[in-house]
């Protein structure tokens, strides 16, 4: 007679979740910047020894993803506190520095100019500062200038995500700026030129909308008028105006379609392509963004790993967040991510029930509705309203976006070496183009006003996403009763906090 063994413990208690420990670490920093920002520097020490400490005992004890969790969650304390600034002088006086960004034309005359190595009678000032001022002649980067000012530490409300921008300090100048002299040359003013140089070729290229081509291909939305982006704002499509991960995904995968036989070589060309992408647009934060959760999910390819897009997310989140731990607070990171999270979570969940319209429309209709739901509390966090025409709106534009974008992409390159021929290219990018402000124009809006969410019940509505999602490993009237528990949870919070 054979002797019958007890069951193992994990056949009672099987894990809620499959082991990512990627995942875990990003949660662990999410906490540790959230937790630690206002920390000083030795408040966070003290708290990462504490933490270390329990972090070896949870591994000692064999709780490995709790070692994960408690270690990132230290890195989050200190990072935040390293970032913090040093010296954030305020008053009145002569400010000095160099002109880092682009100049900002405003409507009443003056500019918006970002300053770095700026002092404040001589005292320094930590990160950029941005002046408004007057100047007579059009400012340039690389210009060190100097002029008397008021200098203000950063509004409470918009700290943060000025912080994000290495701002800590804003200023406003009395009379006009002086030009002290014009500082060579650098890389980025280099690369500040080319974008500008790009720019008027896109503007010649599109006469009948230069601004809201200029924002779709570089991101540079300053030619575009307060009415348009209103218009594309009411109708649920103003991230089309910023090259985000949309822009980014669609270029890399018609260009990777040229190296399908090695994976290796098409991870070097998507990488390269996406490295020389963010430098004409200057390295604008977005497309940095979009183009490191790329290729962190390309890489599954050539190393033969199943791709998890989860991981890859959260190895970007990671990644981002360890060289700019401000982004948090930004608001097109968070909804360039947890769009690209809803997407991963909710879509799959939407899609079944839709099937019978055929694939592709069932992708694109639980796509949309995933992202509307899910990033409803971020909109709401930023901007006080959600754009519930969007869940329409997307459906037709997406698809127009790449008919645009791929076109007129090649258009651009192609008029480097014979205008007439990229003037041909980008015919159909100009059709597409006067489709999608079309949908803006005569779309209308479905805008409903909601509070800002407190940061605990969007933390857990986020919570509800992973729950109903299937990387909760229970059957789906467990993943949706629990979602919906949590969601409750959240709402409820919202409309009494």
């Amino acid at each position: 007679m054979i002797a019958q063994t007890a069951p193992a413990p994990e056949a009672n208690n099987p894990p809620l979740f499959h082991a990512r420990p990627v995942a875990v670490a990003a949660i662990g920093l999410l906490f540790g910047l959230l937790i630690g920002d206002g920390f000083s520097l030795v408040r966070a020490l003290i708290a990462v020894l504490v933490l270390l400490f329990c972090a070896v005992a949870a591994r000692v004890l064999k709780k490995a993803m709790w070692a994960v969790f408690l270690v990132f969650l230290a890195v989050g304390f200190v990072r935040v506190a390293l970032a913090a600034p040093v010296s954030v002088p305020v008053g009145e006086g002569t400010v000095q520095g160099r002109i880092c960004e682009t100049p900002e034309a405003r409507e009443d005359g003056s500019y918006r100019v970002y300053l770095a190595d700026a002092t404040l009678n001589g005292t320094p000032i930590s990160g950029r500062l941005r002046l408004f001022a007057r100047f007579s002649e059009t400012p340039a980067y690389g210009q060190v200038i100097s002029t008397d000012a008021s200098v203000t530490a950063s509004a409470e409300k918009y700290r943060l995500n000025d912080r994000y921008n290495k701002v800590f300090d804003i200023a406003f100048a009395r009379g006009e700026v002086s030009v002290l002299w014009q500082s060579p040359r650098d890389v980025y003013g280099t690369l500040l030129n080319i974008r500008v140089a790009i720019g008027n070729r896109i503007a010649l290229l599109f006469p009948n909308a230069p601004g809201e081509a200029k924002g779709m291909i570089l991101g540079d939305v300053s030619d575009i008028d307060d009415e348009m982006m209103t218009a594309f704002r009411n109708t649920g499509i103003a991230h089309l105006l910023s090259v985000s991960g949309l822009h980014v995904a669609l270029l890399a995968v018609a260009f990777s379609l040229l190296f399908r036989k090695n994976a290796w070589v098409r991870f070097g060309a998507v990488t390269l392509f996406c490295a020389l992408y963010a430098a004409i647009t200057a390295f604008s934060p977005p497309v940095v963004r979009s183009a490191i959760m790329l290729t962190v999910g390309l890489l599954a390819f050539p190393l033969r790993r199943r791709l998890d897009a989860t991981s890859s997310l959260a190895a970007s989140f990671v990644l981002i967040l360890l060289y700019n731990p401000y982004a948090l607070w930004n608001a097109g990171f968070q909804l360039s991510f947890i769009a690209v999270l809803s997407m991963i979570l909710l879509a799959p969940i939407f899609q079944k029930p839709l099937m019978r319209l055929g694939s592709s429309a069932a992708g694109l209709l639980g796509a949309s509705a995933a992202v509307v739901i899910g990033t409803l509390p971020t909109s709401c966090y930023f901007f006080e309203q959600a754009q519930l025409l969007s869940l329409v709106t997307n459906l037709f534009v997406i698809p127009i976006s790449g008919v645009f974008l791929i076109p007129a992409f090649i258009g651009v390159l192609f008029s480097y070496v014979w205008l007439p021929l990229g003037n041909v290219v980008c015919w159909i990018a100009r059709v597409a183009l006067d489709v999608i402000l079309g949908v803006a124009r005569f779309g209308g809006s479905v805008t409903v006003t909601m509070p800002a969410p407190p940061t605990v019940a969007y933390l857990l509505w986020l919570t509800a996403m992973v729950f109903a999602s299937r990387l909760f490993l229970r059957s789906a009237k467990t993943r949706a009763l629990t979602a919906v528990l949590i969601a409750d949870a959240a709402v409820l919070l919202w409309l009494l906090l």
